[in-house]
């Protein structure tokens, strides 16, 4: 007996694999099925790309080496790379995807920095070489290996309106002062360690140059901890904001979102840091989305 799929017409067809193919199991094994499918399930399946490991990151590279040029900057949308290398084969890749709008680095900084700048091979020297990213994202994350040594600018895109970060030890008010380069940033996200900064003041003086700039319409602070008394204080504080530094407009007794002094007002939302963000990001949740956050 012929199967009820071929008396289904084609737009229906592509209609049910596009449905199916969010899943991404199911799209890989639709791929399998035949040269028809695999091109119109391509889109799901390249449209979030997620390297964690060097061989990830090689398969990858031979994947796309057998694409038509474009195939990659059509495609790829959302990009994590927390592969530690090879530095040079995160340089190809970032260097092919030229249509993500979502980036998560989780490489080290200083290494990639050295491997595209001797690719590059600049006339000048390179302490006056302006060095930019490939790759123009609207939203980046940052985590692991991309924040130890703290920020460095040239990570970031200028066309970011969305970044998350960590701090860390090596993070200092300098660094945090030259995000107000960031022209068209408007949420900010960051993620600390209770008590790595000192109090929450502290941390609040360090942001003040961004949230002056009054660009700033959501400020995001997840607190890493054990979620001990002195944790569960400390991310009061942020919802509060009783110091004189960061005035508060508008608060209730039960609300976690507060608006802070700036014009035009920015929203803060603290809260402890329960989960990884990739695996987040991973599954397309929306960590900006307030009733979620």
């Amino acid at each position: 007996m012929a199967s009820p799929f071929t008396t289904l017409p084609p737009e229906l067809l592509l209609h049910v694999f596009s449905l199916a193919s969010s899943h991404r199991p199911t799209a890989v094994a639709l791929s399998l099925v035949s040269h028809w499918v695999r091109n119109h399930v391509e889109r799901n399946l390249y449209h979030t790309v997620s390297l964690s490991s060097s061989r990830s990151l090689l398969a990858f590279i031979a994947s796309l080496n057998s694409k038509p040029h474009a195939f990659a900057h059509n495609l790829v949308k959302r990009l994590s790379i927390t592969a530690l290398g090879p530095i040079s084969n995160i340089d190809e890749v970032l260097k092919k995807c030229t249509g993500v709008t979502s980036l998560v680095c989780g490489f080290s900084v200083p290494s990639y920095l050295h491997c595209a700048r001797s690719l590059k091979q600049p006339i000048a020297p390179p302490e006056i070489t302006t060095f930019r990213l490939p790759i123009a994202p609207h939203e980046q994350l940052l985590i692991a290996l991309a924040c130890r040594d703290g920020i460095d600018m040239s990570i970031i895109s200028p066309l970011v309106t969305h970044l998350r970060f960590q701090l860390t030890p090596a993070t200092t008010s300098e660094s945090m002062a030259r995000l107000r380069e960031l022209s068209y940033l408007t949420h900010l996200a960051i993620t600390y360690r209770h008590g790595l900064h000192g109090n929450v003041n502290s941390i609040k003086e360090m942001i003040k140059p961004v949230l002056e700039e009054g660009r700033l319409k959501v400020l995001v602070i997840h607190v890493t901890g054990a979620g001990n008394e002195a944790h569960r204080k400390e991310i009061e504080e942020w919802r509060t904001g009783s110091d004189s530094t960061l005035e508060v407009i508008d608060s209730t007794s039960t609300s976690t979102q507060k608006c802070l002094g700036c014009r035009p007002h920015t929203l803060i939302i603290a809260k402890r840091a329960a989960a990884a963000v990739l695996p987040q990001w991973e599954q397309g949740v929306d960590i900006w989305d307030i009733s979620f956050t």
